[in-house]
């Protein structure tokens, strides 16, 4: 599920857990730091299938599209209410209900369970997608959140966090990021909420911390 910005990072990562080929792969959203590290697993690595949100974008994402093409995966738009099967594991998407055209709003959100434990990845959604989920019944409690928009203020309201309330958060940004994320108020929030936060920013080692599970609770296993 997306790949950041550097090409070079998530070949060295993949390597380093010995993958050699992928079932499925999935963009979230048309931002290039989302789906530009996506494009080199395109170039080096067999792909099924890939997911993506339908959204039209004239940008640089058409060289995403025509990378897929020539992979010859199945390529499929998907949406809420839709599940994704991958062996034994069901998907839920969550979001989009339907596309607004801002790409952070429209960001694919999905709901990953295994037993009785639920990860729930949010890409760059925002508040008012949080809100659209809320209002569809989507939403229920679960273990881990990778919290929306690289904990930018704009997601990860009080009212999205009442209804999921997650143990842990994982926060995805860069060291130094130019737009401060993640911000002080989402940090505040889930610190005021009682969850557990990690933060790839400060990870020093380049394995960082792994949040696995049993599928009967969440396993936190330091490097």
């Amino acid at each position: 599920m997306d790949g950041g910005r550097s090409k070079t990072r998530i070949r060295d990562r993949l390597d380093r857990l010995g993958i050699d080929e992928l079932d499925a792969i999935l963009v979230t959203h048309q931002d290039i730091d989302h789906f530009a590290g996506l494009m080199a697993v395109l170039e080096d690595y067999d792909i099924e299938r890939i997911y993506w949100n339908g959204a039209p974008d004239g940008s640089t994402f058409d060289s995403f599209m025509t990378l897929s093409l020539d992979e010859g995966a199945e390529i499929s738009v998907i949406g809420r209410g839709d599940v994704v099967k991958l062996g034994g594991m069901e998907i839920q998407v969550l979001h989009p209900g339907g596309l607004t055209g801002d790409k952070n709003i429209d960001s694919i959100v999905l709901l990953v369970q295994c037993g009785t434990v639920e990860y729930l990845l949010m890409g760059d959604a925002e508040m008012e997608s949080e809100q659209s989920m809320i209002a569809a019944g989507m939403l229920e409690d679960v273990e881990v959140l990778k919290v929306g928009h690289h904990g930018s203020r704009t997601s990860t309201s009080e009212a999205f966090l009442d209804v999921v309330s997650p143990e842990y958060a994982v926060i995805s940004a860069g060291l130094n990021s130019q737009y401060g994320h993640p911000h002080q108020e989402t940090l505040d929030v889930l610190n005021s909420a009682g969850v557990q936060i990690f933060l790839t920013d400060t990870t020093e080692d380049p394995d960082g911390v792994t949040l696995t599970t049993d599928c009967s609770e969440v396993l936190v296993v330091e490097p």
